[in-house]
């Protein structure tokens, strides 16, 4: 397939392609291909990619990346062997009798028309064999430049073992590199083939046909062990059946030609509605009784006037600043005070033809930046509900602080939409899309590391093998199991082809070590450390131990892989090439950054005064880093050199660490007057040094990398940075974390440039062999069959089945017979795991040969009944098992490292179901 697209492009040669996964057809239905083949590069080369996609109705099915890589012309192709010379000469003849049944045996199940293999002869380490096609396969020889039941047969002879070399290995070996693919001829229906080696596990692969004129060559096929078991068929997995909720962007009418009735605003407004709104059409009320006392009001005295009674009726959910990201107890809070005003709301029939819309700030994530605040989340669940039980008598709004998203509630509400956000004045609607599938690792590849299989789109990010985090270690290296690692705009750059030089992606992290090289001696196999770790995104690593320190005590791996890059980077910029003294003045672009939010804490260490830049919905985090108003201006526009040098009298600065481009980087050098230190890490627009100070006098322009301190200075800057982190000097950054498998997100968010702080990636850790996996709610029907699909498809050995009543439960006794069945050692447990301290106790117990290595949370109760019938109490006992478990899960084992620590919420909380208000709460809390 890649030769023949090659084919409409003008290129002959495949010169490299990558298997990153089989195509196993379904036993139903078919499969969608796509082959794309990208833009000639500077050398001539073009990328290509193969895909697929399970052949059904509907669209947004996830696709497949199978094979990666590139096409070129070729040239001639120079052999030795002369085919016409057959058998060859000197060579010994095979048997090959029950060759294939031999091979069915091993893994490789060839159906008839592939077992094309009619002789064998073996010289040396070469392979001679004689192929053919069976008789019903002639017929269509024509629609393909080489039949593939032909070209595989061809490499069957490769199968067969030297006689010295005894019997087949335990796994299969298939082919895995492809490098330097040509076809010479077409319709070869009877060949001739050589194997040849071409270094360790490849072979050079010629064909011919019987005339002995070359039909195909191969300059180097790479095979890899295989696992049989995945290559058995597929799950025929209904990836359409998987959804998430995507907020996507509603068109409303203009502000001002939007239809505005009547507003009513109840209780305290404590998101300024009254201020950004037209106060004449809205009034306020303490409370809904106040509101329904008016009513009654205009009722008796028979004013029947159109608009007399309020069309829309808001209240504002806002927690306390107490409690802005509480837990289970803010969240109770709230919704305890929800569902007093919609009970009150439902129970009063002169509301009937009136719409409450309950405004939060914050109860939704309705993209990458945001998280829901858990104490407003469980309100929209509950508000959800109320929906569905109450069709048109209610609204859910969440808005953002932004001014101009109050303003746009009146167009938006007047859209009917009954759930709705608002970010920056836009309306988002939330709509249900197919999933789309996460990043997987190469199946039984241990070593692997994200790339790009193609560069120019972040669509191209792949797990793809990394054979060479398994090499020896040379003298003064060590390993690193990598949990964390940093996301640099670097990393965006070199995805999207962009980056000016050849470079890797990932360069800083943090683990633990597993091996050390030859000369090492400051660190052990055990030890915490972050550091500069080429190749970080992926679960190994290998680095010279200089690159790296230890990580400071009670952090996590994610905060210590998010301040290599960034405070170093700050450190060599600030103190090694601009040489900052105490009173200086330094201006740092993109201070709410990672590099920029460092470079702030160190230049205010080191005495100077700090002026940032950032986009101004980022100035809060400017202000809390501690520069004040006068000292902080936006990134965006050349504002900026106004604004500062106006706040120093026209003196400007005496450093400028820059990360921007075009006229901005322009009015930053106006912004050096009486000279200075002007320090460029960006990589869109680096100057001339020579050019800068001809027209900028004594302005000493430096661009840099922070590679070329060279590990001895990065060693003594990593030192210095951690003795600083450890006295409370320096603080780690913000962070955000994503696995890995949703790089793509993550990438895309970083592009966006919204972040404040630092992006991480974390990465999965494979589940401990010997350790316990606590599943609460372990012997319900829901746990069991989790608890035997553990057993079954992860191998788990060890699983602490806890519930309530434990072994007494029902069925609880043939389930850990079930599971011994299967392998695994099960002990059922009764523990009521709302109470910390009996949580705690089972936690403690678990023996230290078997730690903790995996926590499944499926504990909850049903308590259900529609809204009006609810009561503290009943949400209390759905609250209990459900949330305050998770969250005392979550903090009793948060510093474990576990290797997965899984919710199950319930679909409830999406769409409200009716009669499960409660469950639809403490599901969206989960």
């Amino acid at each position: 397939m890649a030769l023949r697209a090659g084919d409409e492009v003008g290129v002959d040669c495949l010169e490299e392609l990558t298997l990153q996964a089989p195509l196993v057809l379904p036993g139903t239905g078919g499969v969608q291909l796509r082959v794309e083949v990208g833009a000639v590069d500077d050398a001539g080369r073009r990328s290509v990619t193969i895909h697929s996609r399970p052949d059904r109705k509907g669209a947004g099915l996830p696709w497949t990346c199978h094979a990666t890589g590139s096409l070129a012309l070729g040239g001639s192709t120079q052999s030795s062997w002369d085919p016409r010379v057959w058998p060859p000469t000197g060579a010994m003849l095979v048997e090959t009798d029950g060759l294939y049944p031999s091979l069915a045996a091993l893994g490789y199940e060839y159906g008839p028309a592939f077992q094309g293999l009619r002789a064998v002869w073996r010289r040396g380490q070469e392979v001679y064999a004689e192929v053919a096609l069976p008789e019903e396969r002639l017929a269509g020889v024509a629609a393909f430049g080489i039949d593939p039941a032909l070209l595989d047969a061809a490499l069957h002879a490769a199968l067969i073992p030297a006689p010295e070399a005894g019997q087949h290995e335990e796994s299969p070996r298939l082919p895995f590199v492809w490098s330097e693919v040509r076809l010479h001829a077409t319709g070869a229906t009877h060949v001739r083939v050589r194997l040849a080696p071409a270094g360790h596990d490849a072979l050079v692969v010629e064909v011919a046909d019987t005339e002995g004129a070359l039909v195909a060559s191969i300059g180097s096929l790479a095979m890899r062990p295989v696992d049989p078991g995945k290559l058995a068929g597929t799950r025929d997995v209904h990836h359409d059946s998987l959804f998430r909720t995507e907020w996507v962007s509603r068109a409303v009418p203009d502000a001002d030609a939007a239809p505005v009735g009547r507003w009513a605003l109840v209780g305290d407004d404590v998101l300024g509605l009254s201020t950004a709104l037209d106060t004449a059409r809205m009034r306020r009320y303490a409370d809904l009784s106040m509101l329904s006392a008016e009513f009654d009001t205009t009722a008796a005295s028979g004013d029947t006037r159109s608009g007399a009674q309020p069309e829309l009726v808001l209240a504002c959910a806002l927690p306390g600043e107490d409690a802005p990201f509480g837990g289970p107890a803010a969240a109770r809070s709230e919704l305890h005070k929800a569902l007093s005003l919609v009970q009150s709301w439902l129970a009063d029939e002169q509301f009937a033809d009136t719409r409450l819309v309950m405004v939060t700030r914050g109860a939704v994530a309705v993209g990458g930046a945001e998280r829901p605040d858990l104490a407003l989340a469980p309100v929209w669940g509950l508000l959800r509900t109320a929906q569905t039980e109450n069709p048109g008598r209610f609204v859910l709004v969440d808005v953002d602080e932004d001014e101009s998203s109050l303003r746009a509630l009146p167009a938006a509400l007047a859209c009917g939409e009954p759930q709705f956000a608002v970010r920056g004045g836009e309306v988002l609607v939330p709509r249900l899309v197919r999933a789309a599938g996460a990043l997987t690792a190469p199946e039984g590849e241990a070593e692997w590391r994200l790339d790009v299989t193609s560069r120019g789109t972040l669509d191209a990010l792949s797990l793809v093998a990394a054979p060479e985090a398994a090499e020896p270690l040379l003298p003064h290296q060590v390993r690193v199991a990598v949990r964390a690692a940093g996301l640099n705009f670097r990393d965006v750059l070199i995805a999207l082809g962009m980056y000016p030089d050849e470079a890797s992606m990932g360069i800083e992290g943090a683990g633990t070590v597993v091996e050390v090289g030859p000369g090492v001696e400051s660190l052990a196999v055990g030890d915490r450390v972050m550091g500069l770790i080429p190749g970080s995104f992926g679960p190994v690593a290998v680095v010279d131990h200089r690159l790296v320190a230890p990580v400071p005590d009670g952090w996590t791996f994610e905060q210590a892989a998010s301040v290599t890059t960034a405070f170093l980077t700050a450190m060599y910029a600030l103190v090694d090439l601009a040489g900052l003294q105490a009173g200086e003045k330094v201006l740092v672009h993109s201070a709410a950054g990672g590099v920029g939010m460092a470079a702030v804490q160190l230049g205010r260490h080191l005495g100077a005064e700090v002026y940032g830049t950032a986009s101004e919905g980022k100035w809060d985090a400017l202000r809390t880093a501690g520069l004040d108003d006068q000292h902080i201006a936006s990134s965006r526009t050349a504002e900026f050199e106004r604004r500062f040098a106006a706040a120093t009298e026209g003196r400007g600065m005496d450093v400028v660490l820059d990360s921007l481009s075009g006229e901005l980087v322009d009015a930053s050098l106006r912004l050096l007057p009486r000279g200075g230190r002007f320090v460029e890490m960006g990589k869109t627009d680096v100057r001339d040094p020579e050019r800068v100070a001809e027209r900028h006098a004594g302005v000493r322009y430096r661009a840099f990398d922070l590679m070329e301190a060279g590990p001895d200075r990065v060693a003594e800057m990593l030192a210095e940075l951690v003795g600083l982190f450890e006295a409370g000097t320096l603080q780690p950054l913000p962070v955000r974390p994503y696995d890995i498998r949703r790089a793509v997100e993550a990438f895309r968010f970083m592009s966006q440039a919204k972040h404040i702080g630092k992006l991480v990636l974390t990465i999965p850790q494979p589940w401990d062999a010997e350790g316990t996996v606590l599943i609460t709610g372990g012997t319900g029907t829901l746990g069991g069959l989790l608890a035997q699909h553990l057993a079954t498809e992860y191998g788990v050995r060890r699983l602490l089945l806890v519930s309530r009543r434990g072994p007494e439960a029902d069925g609880a006794e043939e389930l850990v017979e079930r599971l011994a069945a299967l392998g695994a050692t099960a002990t059922a447990v009764a523990c009521d795991v709302s109470d910390r301290e009996a949580l705690s106790g089972l936690l403690e117990g678990i023996p230290a040969e078997h730690p903790l290595t995996a926590v499944m949370h499926l504990a909850g109760a049903l308590d259900d009944g529609l809204v009006t019938t609810l009561t503290p109490e009943r949400v209390e006992s759905v609250f209990r098992p459900k949330v305050d478990a998770a969250w005392y899960l979550h903090e009793l084992t948060r510093g474990l490292g576990l290797a997965e620590f899984v919710v199950f919420s319930s679909f409830a909380g999406v769409v409200g179901s009716a009669g499960q208000g409660n469950y639809a709460a403490a599901s969206v809390f989960l």
